[in-house]
């Protein structure tokens, strides 16, 4: 599993954002205690989909760079 900041840079969101962030969810935890287990699963879902995302994208980019993919499928 990739670290939360190499995930946010390949996302476009720069360690100041991920530092801001990160600020703002320690500041209503420690406002707000019972929070913690929506944040938590909030940054769950959101890691998890960005993974997702990030998978497809390298199986889609692995696939039309594969010289098999189009050309021996259609003589078969």
């Amino acid at each position: 599993m990739e670290t939360p900041e190499k995930l946010l840079q390949r996302v476009g969101i720069q360690g100041l954002a991920a530092a801001i962030l990160m600020i703002i969810f320690g500041a209503l935890i420690i406002a707000f205690p019972a929070l913690i287990s929506w944040l938590v699963g909030i940054y769950l879902i959101v890691v998890g989909a960005l993974n997702l995302a990030g998978e497809m994208e390298k199986r889609g980019a692995a696939k039309a760079e594969s010289p098999e993919s189009g050309a021996t499928q259609a003589e078969k």
